[in-house]
């Protein structure tokens, strides 16, 4: 009689190297495969929008007594992304030919101020602006150039929006079919269940994340709008717009939505009293919004480690430029709350959150096992 043998267990080191591998193959593929993985993502968010706010208009319309058809409630919550997006083409469109006619008068207020800074440091070489943009940039160009690589930018991301579109649509068209697929792919009753667990509370998770996150960007952008008016600092109105998505990156979201309208008013104006108001003031509004206000709404929702949000930044930043940088944090909480789920990823779980305690300041319990 032959005696089968019996496999050996999986030892720990050898699951982390696995891990590890399968981690910097992800990151790879992520790298070699933006054109196509990029769009694939948005769109998931997009449509996970979408669902979001058909969902949120169901619950508004049960309350008013009435409730209103689901065909109703996907083709307003398109009307509305489509609605913002339209907007935030007209006003980057309309800010980017202010900024092309604008351009002559930011190159001379910047290099009388160069001057000035020049001639206090001593200085024998008084640097221009296009001295300046050239040692940025490696080679000769000036505010009008610049503007125009930047226009074609802009130009490049909104041709992705009709591979978007195709995938947004194709996802909405197939959702019907979701439910009986993962009946299907999951014939275990109990461990169906489980799943359903792990993907009703990223959900409810996120929904919670993207609510408050855009109550308070909506915050910030009004106060940003004022702030700016108040000191009479040119495309107030940009700017306002600009501080409601930069707020979704944190850290270097806040420093840009500081930093580049105090410098424009430097450019505007040449005065570094009205420069130190502006930027205390706004340093002031956006701590107030992004470390009292926006932690207490969150209640510590996602609980994530400030360390592993500015390295997941930096590396989605390296991958996929700023969008990658809009859809770090998303990816980062997501991964925490399915990992979370699994004893065997649990440990990863606590080392990405923030204190490896719950929101009631308890250790995480232990769910059952997916």
């Amino acid at each position: 009689m032959t005696v089968k043998p019996v496999p050996a267990p999986v030892s720990k080191a050898h699951s982390l190297a696995l891990g590890f591998i399968a981690a910097c193959l992800f990151i790879y593929i992520c790298r070699i495969g933006a054109a196509v993985i990029m769009p694939l993502v948005i769109s998931l968010f997009i449509w996970y929008l979408i669902n979001a706010i058909a969902r949120f208009l169901g619950l508004l319309s049960t309350k008013g007594g009435y409730k209103l058809p689901r065909v109703w409630r996907f083709v307003f919550a398109h009307v509305i992304i489509a609605a913002v997006g339209f907007l935030l083409y007209k006003m980057v469109s309309a800010n980017l030919d202010d900024v092309m006619r604008e351009a002559p008068k930011y190159g001379a207020s910047f290099d009388k101020i160069l001057a000035e800074v020049a001639q206090r440091l001593g200085l024998d070489h008084t640097p221009t602006l296009h001295e300046a943009f050239k040692e940025i940039f490696g080679n000769y160009v000036d505010i009008g150039q610049f503007i125009t690589i930047f226009a074609g930018m802009l130009t490049g991301i909104a041709g992705k929006t009709i591979i978007i579109l195709f995938y947004v649509g194709f996802l909405l068209y197939e959702q019907r079919w979701f439910n009986r697929k993962m009946k299907l792919m999951i014939p275990d009753k109990e461990r169906e269940a489980q799943v359903r667990h792990v993907l009703k509370v990223i959900d409810a998770k996120i929904q919670k994340y993207i609510g408050v996150k855009a109550f308070v960007s909506l915050l910030d952008s009004f106060l940003t709008f004022l702030i700016l008016t108040y000191f009479k600092v040119d495309f107030a109105g940009f700017w306002g717009v600009m501080a409601f998505f930069l707020h979704f990156i944190p850290y270097a979201g806040s420093f840009v939505a500081v930093s580049t309208p105090c410098l424009i008013a430097l450019i505007q104006h040449g005065d570094l009293t009205t420069l130190m108001l502006l930027a205390a003031t706004l340093l002031t509004s956006h701590a107030f919004l992004g470390h009292i206000l926006d932690p207490y709404l969150m209640g510590n929702n996602l609980n994530l480690s400030p360390i592993f949000i500015i390295s997941n930044l930096a590396m989605w930043g390296m991958l996929w430029g700023v969008p990658g940088m809009f859809l770090a944090i998303p990816i980062l909480a997501i991964t925490t709350i399915a990992l979370s789920q699994f004893e065997s990823t649990r440990p990863v779980a606590v080392l990405f959150s923030k204190t490896g305690l719950d929101n009631h300041g308890k250790r995480k319990k232990r769910e059952p096992q997916v």
